[in-house]
């Protein structure tokens, strides 16, 4: 990937894996069906106020265009649909969205959403709009099918990952089909510019931070220091977005670690940032954008399995803006039939 290859990190496929690679193989997202996610809102809309939430189920359709039908469906601007997630569009998605209506006190049209492929499981008010990253959680349930590999082992290796955790790398989707969106952001870097679609904006920035997380994570892998805290690293408080800054670090903060409580956090970059070529940086200089602190450890969570024949049903639960491949790379090499990715301009 000649354009890759110009920027200081890596992508999904490069980055090193925790415990040396895959010790199986399996076919991903053969159906619609073999991949579902729900969203775990962590509280319940309070029943009044200025905004109506929508629960919503589809498939084979991604977040923005959802959202595109409720506004066109309600007759009002993109903008007033808000939501707290993008997620996979090939798959089977639950997910909140929220639509400012203040003093109008009705609700979607269920029959017309479902000629659009949406159905609508729960409607209700709340006072305050989705935000982006508002959900505490996403359950995960996907099929592998056609596994080819050692059951036991496979069984020893993912209990270990739910154990230890694995390196929380921005999954392939970040970096669009065939690595497209970074070869975007490059023209766009040596032009020193930005799209003015906001939409196309905010992808290709994404993807210029994702893709410098992976390559400092990744180097830490190689250099043997992940997950463990480093001087002037933060400490990120789990399941959150707080963190601090030790001066030295103590067995209490070693056994916090140990037990999850804490996670080792890095920087998504902003504005000014040193270790960028100056094309790069001068993009998030140009967009005003502030570095963001991102756990380095990803910990699934109430994770089940199931065989059915050579099929293996897994369940577990992913923190916000985190990726279910970042889990299932560590353990399985996946022939993904719908190779799906987001492009900056997605349809669906």
């Amino acid at each position: 990937m000649n354009s890759g290859d110009r920027l200081p990190a890596m992508g999904f496929e490069q980055a090193p894996y925790r415990l040396g690679g895959p010790i199986a193989s399996a076919t991903f997202k053969q159906e619609w069906s073999d991949f579902i996610v729900s969203e775990v809102l962590g509280f319940e809309p309070s029943g009044a106020g200025e905004h109506l939430f929508l629960l919503i189920q589809t498939a084979n359709q991604n977040t923005r265009y959802t959202a595109k039908c409720i506004a066109s469906q309600l007759r009002i601007k993109n903008r007033l649909v808000s939501f707290s997630g993008m997620k996979d569009r090939h798959g089977v998605t639950e997910q909140w969205f929220s639509v400012h209506l203040p003093g109008q006190n009705f609700w979607v049209d269920k029959g017309f959403l479902a000629e659009q492929g949406i159905t609508v499981l729960r409607q209700e008010r709340h006072h305050r709009k989705l935000r982006l990253g508002t959900h505490k959680a996403n359950l995960f349930q996907i099929r592998l099918r056609q596994v080819a590999g050692d059951h036991a082992a496979i069984e020893q290796r993912i209990c270990s990952l739910e154990s230890n955790g694995v390196p929380n790398y921005f999954g392939p989707q970040r970096f669009g089909r065939d690595a497209n969106n970074l070869r975007e952001l490059v023209q766009w870097a040596s032009q020193q510019a930005l799209p003015g679609d906001r939409e196309l904006r905010s992808i290709l920035l994404s993807t210029l931070r994702a893709w410098v997380f992976n390559g400092n994570l990744g180097r830490r892998l190689q250099a043997g220091t992940w997950p463990l805290w480093q001087p002037k690293d933060i400490v990120m408080l789990a399941g959150t977005h707080s963190f601090f800054q030790p001066d030295t670090w103590d067995s209490d903060l070693t056994a916090r670690l140990q037990s999850a409580d804490i996670q080792v956090g890095d920087w998504l970059p902003g504005k000014d940032e040193k270790n960028l070529e100056p094309n790069l940086s001068g993009l998030l200089t140009i967009a005003e954008m502030k570095p963001m602190p991102r756990a380095i450890r990803l910990m699934p969570t109430a994770l089940a399995m199931q065989w059915q024949k050579d099929d293996l049903v897994l369940r577990f639960e992913l923190p916000t803006g985190t990726y279910a491949t970042a889990v299932l790379r560590e353990c399985f090499i996946l022939n993904n039939k719908f190779n799906e990715s987001y492009s900056p301009i997605s349809q669906p």
